[in-house]
């Protein structure tokens, strides 16, 4: 069966939201050498843009300009698509081009956001091609991050290896946001191989999740169990969370694996000041905001 779309629409525009983890606690290591978890996941305003049009001939045909991304099945966008159209039973005839913003390997989710957002997609241009509950498990079997960006919430509590999911308010207080990636990749599957993670008592996230929607005086609870593994192999990752905080961040952590480090503004001009400093050190800088309809960048 032909895989064109049903509506028989030209292209399709796609938004793929960064993420960061205000939460992120290792509950331990699960005997498939997946690792169980607790995240409280926030999407923000910054991320990539894709478009899925329909292509002449058969197959999926990736396009990712001005990137060295792969643009075959060691991508992950290409492996989502393939993956839906086989488990829709269709032949696809499709053409995306991937216009990346979000850093590679920067612990800010990029890849599976763009899976995601894919899978969203071809949702759309083949209605009931798959259950929902298919389309889930397809999400799951790409990537512990996909779930995440497959659902609406712009924040949600993730449990299990990332895939049990609570939509979450965001937290109050965060009026901006800034990134800093130093410019390097981390690996993620290096930062889980290389720590040997104690096996954590299991939070209560109704009290982790009010003390964070508490706003600032909730900061304290911001930990990310990765930063102490990638910022021992790379300690300039201290270096940047204490600029960060001396430049008037009311708090500051690494994104998910890392190297990213976000910093929390509760007011536009300290992160604006801020930003500017920071430019001025750090090859990649981004200043933005939680994911709301108004706010895509």
């Amino acid at each position: 069966m032909s895989g064109k779309p049903a509506d028989g629409g030209d292209s399709l525009e796609l938004f793929a939201p960064a993420k960061v983890n205000l939460s992120l606690r290792i509950l331990g290591r699960r005997p498939d050498g997946y690792h169980q978890l607790e995240s409280l996941m926030l999407k923000l305003a910054f991320g990539d843009r894709l478009t899925l049009e329909s292509a002449p001939e058969s197959g999926v045909w990736l396009y990712c300009p001005g990137s060295d991304l792969p643009e075959d099945s060691d991508n992950l966008v290409y492996r989502a698509a393939a993956r839906f159209y086989e488990a829709a039973g269709l032949v696809p005839f499709l053409k995306i081009t991937l216009h990346k913003r979000i850093p590679v390997a920067a612990g800010l989710g990029g890849g599976s956001s763009d899976a995601a957002a894919v899978l969203r997609g071809l949702e759309q241009l083949h209605p009931a091609a798959l259950t929902p509950a298919t389309l889930a498990e397809l999400a799951r079997c790409l990537g512990a991050d996909v779930p995440f960006f497959l659902q609406q919430a712009p924040a949600a509590w993730a449990r299990g290896i990332g895939e049990i999911l609570t939509p979450a308010p965001i937290p109050p207080g965060i009026v901006r946001l800034l990134l800093v990636n130093p410019g390097f990749a981390v690996s993620t599957g290096w930062v889980y191989e290389s720590a040997n993670f104690p096996l954590t008592k299991q939070a209560d996230p109704f009290t982790l999740s009010g003390s964070l929607t508490a706003g600032e005086e909730g900061w304290g609870s911001l930990v990310n169990d990765l930063e102490r593994v990638t910022v021992a192999r790379y300690p300039l990752l201290a270096e940047i969370k204490a600029e960060l905080l001396a430049g008037g961040a009311d708090a500051a952590l690494m994104a998910g694996s890392g190297p990213t480090v976000f910093a929390i503004f509760s007011q536009e001009e300290a992160a604006a000041a801020c930003e500017a400093v920071m430019r001025n050190r750090y090859p990649l800088v981004y200043n933005t905001e939680p994911l709301s309809p108004a706010g895509i960048e």
